[in-house]
C-alpha cells in the first residue's frame, strides 16, 4: 500500500493533533507537580527567597518564587545567574521558559512551560517521521513508525513533564535528521550544511548535557561509515563543525565542564564507598528499573509483552541478517545504535532512576519495534495481513489509554480542598517544601519549619526494599540512597527551627491549622513536639503518606508529590 506525500502530510498532521489533545487532557487533570517542575520556575523566572526556618510566606509569597515579576521580565541575566548557583543544568531551556513566562508577570500556570513541550512535540513528531521516510523511503511504514511514538504513554509523559526533556528530545532528532541527511552526501558535504548543523549542537549543548552523550555516539557511526566509504571530506567538516558548535556553547556558557565533571548532578556527585558488590547488584536493579520504565511507556505495563516484542525484533533481524543475507542498511544502523547505547548508557549512569533521563531515546526506540514488526509482516503477500502491523499498535495505544497511568499525572488528593486557612511545613534539610509549593500557596500563610531528625525508620526501609528487589545491601545501601538523595553533599546542615512553633504569636493565636510533615521527618517525634509546645492538643490525618512498598523504584517513592507527606489538622 502506498501512500502519497500529501496523503502522507495529512495523516501526520491528524496524527499529531490527536496526540497533543491527549496529552493535553492529561496536563489538565494532573494532580501535584513533581519537585523539579516547580523549580523550572523558580529557577526561570526569580531569585525570590522563602522563609524556610520558621518564618511564614503568604500566597503572593509563593507566587513570587515561581513567577516573573514586572521588574524582572527578560531578565536573562538573572535567568544565567540562577544556572550557575544551582549548578545542574544549562541555561537555554531555562530561557524559552523566562520568554513565556515573562509574557504572563505575576501569574503561575502549568500552561506555560507546557506550551514549549507542545511545540515541541510538534517538531518531534514531524522530525520522527522524516527520519523514518529517509531511513526506509516510504511513507506508510515512516507514518506507522512515527504513530507507535505518538500515541504511547512514553509521548504523553515527556509532553506533560514540565522540564527540559522534549526540547532536549527535539534537539536530538534534529541533529539525527541532519546527520542522516549529511551521510547521504557524499563528498558533497557544503559549508551552508555545516551552517545548519553548527546551532543544533550548540543548542542541543545548551539544553542538556545528555545531548553530549548522544551526539557523540551518533557521530561515531557517522565516523565509521564515512572512513569505510572514504569520504574523508565529509568526515573533516561534519565532525568540525559539531566540536566548534561544543566550543560555541562552552564560551556561551562557560560552566558547562564545571557541572558535568564536578556539579551536583554530574560524575561528582558518584562519590560514594560502597563495595562492588553492592554496586554491580544496585546496577543490575537500575536496568530493570528502566526496562519496567520502557514496558510502562510502550508496552501495557507488561514486561512480559515488552520481552516477546524485544525477542520478535531480535530474531527478525537474525532471520534477515542470516537467512535472508540482508543486512542492516547502513541509516538504520544510525536509528538503531545510537538510541539503544544511549538507553542503557543512561540507565547504568543517570543519578536518579527515572524515565526523563531515556526520554530522547524513546521516538527511535518506538519506531525500531515498530520497524521490526512492518519488516516480518511484509513477507506476507496478503494485505490484510500487513495490516496486523498498524492495528496492533493501535489497540496497544487503547489499552494503554484505558489501563496505564502515565508518569507525573499523580493521583486524586484532597489536599488542594484545604481544610484552613492557614498551613504549617515540617520537613529536613532536604528542603522537601519545594515538593509541595502548589498545595502550600492555597492557604492565606504558610509556615515553613525544619526538624533535625530523620525517620528513625528511614535506613532500615530503605535497606529493606534494596534487599527484596535483588540488591546485596551489605547494609550500606543508605548511604549510597543518601548520596544520590544530597547530591553528593556529606556536609549538608541538619539544624532545626521546630522552637518557631512553639514562641510563634501568630500560630499559637489560631484555633485550628494544617500541618504538613515530610516524609523525611520523624513525624511520631514532630507530633510529640506539637502536641507537647503548644495549645494545639488534637489531631486527625487529613492525607496519609504512601509506602514503600506501593512502588518498584526508590526514587518513585522520594519524587512522588501528590502527597510527600503526612498531612494533619490540628486543634485546640
Amino acid at each position: 500500500m502506498k501512500v502519497s506525500n500529501k496523503t502522507a502530510r495529512i495523516i501526520l498532521a491528524v496524527l499529531i493533533i490527536v496526540s497533543l489533545c491527549i496529552s493535553t487532557f492529561y496536563i489538565a487533570t494532573k494532580q501535584g507537580y513533581h519537585e523539579d517542575e516547580l523549580l523550572t520556575y523558580n529557577l526561570a523566572n526569580t531569585q525570590k527567597q522563602l522563609n524556610v526556618n520558621g518564618g511564614w510566606n503568604s500566597s503572593n509569597d509563593f507566587n513570587e518564587y515561581l513567577s516573573v515579576s514586572d521588574s524582572d521580565r527578560f531578565n536573562y541575566a538573572q535567568v544565567w545567574e540562577n544556572q550557575v548557583i544551582d549548578a545542574s543544568h544549562p541555561p537555554f531551556y531555562y530561557a524559552l521558559v523566562h520568554t513565556v513566562c515573562s509574557l504572563f508577570p505575576n501569574q503561575f500556570s502549568r500552561y506555560f512551560a507546557y506550551s514549549i513541550n507542545v511545540l515541541a512535540m510538534v517538531g518531534i513528531l514531524i522530525l520522527l517521521y522524516m527520519i523514518g521516510k529517509r531511513v526506509t523511503d516510504n511513507n506508510l511504514w515512516a507514518l506507522i513508525g512515527t504513530a507507535a511514538y505518538a500515541l504511547s504513554i512514553a509521548c504523553f509523559t515527556t509532553t506533560i513533564y514540565l522540564r527540559m526533556y522534549a526540547t532536549l528530545t527535539f534537539f536530538v532528532l534534529l541533529f539525527m535528521y541532519q546527520m542522516l541527511r549529511l551521510y547521504d552526501k557524499k563528498n558533497e558535504v557544503k559549508i551552508t550544511d555545516c551552517l545548519i548543523l553548527l546551532p543544533i549542537v550548540t543548542l542541543g549543548i545548551l539544553t542538556q548535557y545528555y545531548f553530549i552523550l548522544f551526539a557523540g555516539l551518533t557521530g561515531l557511526v557517522f565516523l565509521v561509515f564515512k572512513i569505510k566509504e572514504k569520504c574523508f571530506k565529509d568526515l573533516f567538516l561534519v565532525i568540525g563543525t559539531a566540536v566548534i558548535g561544543a566550543v560555541l556553547a562552552m564560551l556561551i556558557y562557560p560552566h558547562i565542564i564545571e557541572n558535568v565533571l564536578g556539579g551536583n548532578r554530574g560524575f561528582g556527585s558518584l562519590d560514594i564507598k560502597i563495595d562492588v558488590v553492592t554496586i554491580v547488584t544496585y546496577f543490575v536493579y537500575k536496568l530493570f528499573t528502566y526496562v519496567e520504565v520502557l514496558a510502562k511507556d510502550m508496552f501495557l505495563g507488561q514486561i512480559w509483552l515488552l520481552a516477546v516484542c524485544a525477542g520478535f525484533a531480535a530474531g527478525s533481524f537474525i532471520f534477515f541478517r542470516f537467512v535472508k543475507k540482508k543486512k542492516l542498511s547502513r541509516k538504520a544502523v544510525f536509528i538503531t545504535i545510537p538510541p539503544l547505547v544511549y538507553f542503557v548508557g543512561i540507565s547504568l549512569l543517570s543519578p536518579f532512576n527515572s524515565d526523563r533521563y531515556v526520554m530522547a531515546s524513546l521516538p527511535f526506540v518506538a519506531m525500531m519495534f515498530a520497524f521490526a514488526f512492518i519488516r516480518v509482516f511484509n513477507l506476507f503477500k496478503n494485505e490484510k495481513i500487513r495490516l496486523a502491523v498498524p492495528a496492533g499498535i493501535l489497540v496497544v495505544c487503547v489499552l494503554s489509554l484505558i489501563f496505564v497511568k502515565p508518569y507525573y499525572t499523580y493521583g486524586k488528593t484532597n489536599l488542594y480542598d484545604k481544610k484552613t486557612d492557614k498551613a504549617v511545613f515540617v520537613g529536613t534539610a532536604m528542603l522537601e517544601w519545594n515538593k509541595v509549593i502548589d498545595k502550600l500557596m492555597l492557604y492565606d500563610e504558610a509556615m515553613i519549619a525544619q526538624s533535625a531528625d530523620m525517620d528513625p525508620n528511614l535506613g532500615k526501609e530503605l535497606d529493606e526494599f534494596a534487599t527484596k528487589r535483588g540488591v546485596v545491601t551489605n547494609g550500606k545501601i543508605t548511604a549510597f540512597a543518601e548520596s544520590y538523595m544530597n547530591n553528593g553533599d556529606e556536609d549538608k546542615e541538619f539544624k532545626s527551627s521546630l522552637d518557631r512553633l512553639k514562641t510563634d504569636e501568630k500560630l499559637n493565636s489560631l484555633d485550628e491549622v494544617t500541618v504538613y510533615i515530610s516524609r523525611l521527618a520523624d513525624t511520631d517525634g514532630v507530633i510529640d513536639y506539637i502536641k507537647n509546645n503548644t495549645k494545639f492538643k488534637k489531631y486527625e490525618l487529613i492525607q496519609a503518606d504512601y509506602k514503600f512498598d506501593e512502588f518498584y523504584n526508590w526514587y518513585d517513592y522520594f519524587v512522588e508529590t501528590e502527597s510527600y507527606c503526612n498531612v494533619y489538622k490540628f486543634s485546640k
